[in-house]
């Protein structure tokens, strides 16, 4: 295809809405700029509570200096700085976890610093920096488990190193990971990678360079400040690996690591699984094609995806996992440009998966790409690519595109675009639908012509719910509580009534149709007494009553007003003493309504 070809395609799918593509994806708004401060991104991500953040570097007072947006309520919040060093910060990441935890670390001048967020109802200030490691400190990373512990990783002096964090309390991993110093390990694409278990353990992966010159990829469990014996070799056979990533399940026992394996002077991409101390069989996550830079993530139960960049055409190349193994693998993108970089990639709870890539155009421009799947699809399918940056804020910068994603299938992009002196942060969602609001079926009848109506609201991590309310397809009331009172009485008779939830973003999801009946007529009465009215004598008394409204005819009660026992009979007799008495009579109906008659009775 002709260059100008590619390059008018380009432009047309950059300018095509991402709302138009998929309801859920909404395109890059910036949080930061564009001035001539946002520097790179350092990583996004969001815990499974929904509440997140974005690290990056940012120029304050000409010098760079980590900061960071968070996400709180589904609303990104005004940047903060994070370091309080005076030298130039040169990397940044941060985990987040439930509760408003974010677990951050950064370099500066070679020295690498660790803070918390400890957390709470509110997001909290950031605990003061503690220093981690250095001089020479580089290539850091950072994961937080699910009860909070973080650990942090990274390369110092050619050596792997790590600090874990336990509640507000950061300490350093006495040893080096690599068994052997003497080698150089973590450096380029043998930088190292980490993930956190549901228990507070880590397992960490890295690259060693061997005296031949090959590379070889490894692993080892870090179980609270202890290392296990030895770390494993996951490299294959006659071949050499680099470009590890790491995810773990919520059980430690099992992780996934993918790394580049060269196989006959090719570069594939790969991935073991860990289970217990050994690692299984490899398995394939490029469908047969040259690749690299794999990413692995997956839920806490062990479903997700594995991707990988095609070393032929820069696309985007993947494998489903489930029952854990890689299934499907093959493309996952188009080919829009002359080229893609780091794909990305996050999945949640409940196994829905999102994918993200920076495309160049044939133009020279730049852009982000990204595709959805959604947990409840059956097999790999996912849904049509996207484009998520917007091209007002202009290219997208290396290193490119950075996600992460809650537990119920929310996720964040994060980019710098624009060009030097002129660059924005920009962070762009998939927001799912807020849940399908829950309305209890009742079949009794309301007698309130203004019944208040409840529901039990849908799951929605990002921010209050409006409600709105329809009866018989009218708009009655809308509401962010969970009931709501009719400002307009109802008819008696039979109603269809839902509810509609609409998120911040203006999405609507609806609950079933339910069936109200209101009766709020009340019976007719009919009372006769016959006989002689003397003391003694026997009365008859005849009640008739009929329901008006619907519901059904309940019960009738007869008060003789001598204070002796009631009675639900509607034919009865009674004989009275001498006397005045009031003879009272009561029809209610099922729902409630009640006719009354009251008979006044001279007793001779």
């Amino acid at each position: 295809m002709p260059r100008r070809l590619i390059a008018l395609l380009t432009a047309a799918l950059v300018l095509v809405p991402a709302a138009s593509a998929h309801a859920g994806w909404f395109g890059a708004r910036s949080l930061d700029g564009p001035n001539d401060l946002v520097q790179s991104v350092g990583n996004v991500d969001l815990a499974r509570d929904g509440n997140g953040a974005v690290s990056y570097i940012r120029l304050d007072g000409g010098v760079p200096h980590a900061f960071v947006s968070r996400l709180v309520g589904g609303a990104w919040q005004a940047p903060e700085r994070v370091d309080p060093t005076l030298g130039g910060v040169t990397e940044v990441k941060l985990a987040v976890g439930d509760g408003n935890r974010i677990a951050i670390a950064w370099i500066a001048d070679g020295m690498l610093y660790g803070a918390v967020a400890p957390g709470g109802d509110a997001p909290g200030p950031f605990t003061g920096a503690v220093a981690l490691g250095g001089p020479g400190a580089q290539d850091l990373d950072i994961d937080l488990g699910v009860n909070g512990a973080a650990y942090v990783v990274w390369q110092e002096g050619g050596n792997v190193a790590a600090a874990r964090l336990q509640d507000a309390t950061w300490s350093r991993v006495g040893a080096p990971l690599d068994i052997d110093p003497a080698r150089e390990a973590g450096t380029g694409l043998l930088r190292p990678r980490v993930a956190v278990s549901a228990e507070g353990y880590a397992v960490a992966t890295w690259g060693e360079r061997f005296p031949d010159g090959s590379t070889h990829v490894f692993g080892r469990r870090i179980t609270g400040m202890n290392l296990s014996m030895v770390p494993q070799d996951l490299t294959l056979p006659d071949g050499w690996a680099d470009s590890p990533d790491i995810d773990i399940e919520d059980d430690g026992s099992y992780a996934w690591v993918a790394y580049r394996q060269f196989v006959g002077g090719v570069p594939r991409s790969v991935a073991r699984r860990l289970v217990g101390s050994q690692y299984e069989a490899a398995e394939p996550i490029d469908g047969g094609l040259a690749s690299g830079a794999p990413k692995v993530d997956m839920s806490g139960a062990g479903q997700g995806y594995a991707v990988a960049q095609s070393a032929t055409d820069g696309g985007v190349v993947g494998a489903w996992l489930d029952h854990d193994h890689f299934q499907a693998s093959g493309p996952l993108s188009g080919v829009w440009g002359v080229g893609s970089s780091k794909p990305e990639i996050a999945a949640s709870d409940r196994r829905d998966v999102a994918i993200a890539w920076r495309v160049i155009a044939a133009d020279g421009n730049s852009f982000v790409r990204a595709r959805f799947r959604d947990g409840d699809t059956k097999g790999p399918a996912f849904g049509p690519e996207t484009s998520i940056s917007d091209p007002a804020f202009g290219p997208v910068a290396d290193p490119g595109v950075f996600i992460g994603g809650d537990r119920v299938g929310d996720f964040a992009v994060a980019m710098v675009q624009g060009a030097p002196g002129a660059r924005s942060l920009t962070v762009a969602v998939y927001d799912r639908p807020p849940g399908a609001p829950f309305i209890a079926n009742s079949q009794a009848y309301k007698r309130k012509t203004r019944p208040e109506l409840s529901w039990r609201p849908g799951l929605e991590l990002w921010g209050a719910q409006q409600f709105r309310v329809y009866v018989d397809g009218v708009l009655v009331g809308q509401t962010t509580n969970d009931r709501l009172v009719p400002a307009t009485p109802l008819k008696t008779g039979k109603h269809r009534w839902q509810v509609e939830a609409v998120d911040q973003a203006g999405q609507t999801s609806r609950s079933r149709l339910r069936t109200m009946r209101i009766d709020a007529t009340a019976p007719t009465l009919k009372v006769k007494v016959s006989g002689k009215r003397a003391a003694g004598s026997t009365l008859k008394i005849a009640v008739s009553a009929r329901d008006r409204g619907g519901s059904g005819l309940d019960h009738v009660t007869v008060d003789y007003g001598d204070k002796s026992r009631t009675t639900r009979a509607k034919q009865t007799s009674h004989r009275y003493r001498h006397g005045t008495f009031t003879l009272k009579v009561a029809a209610v109906d099922k729902a409630g309504n009640v006719a009354r008659k009251s008979v006044k009775l001279r007793i001779k």
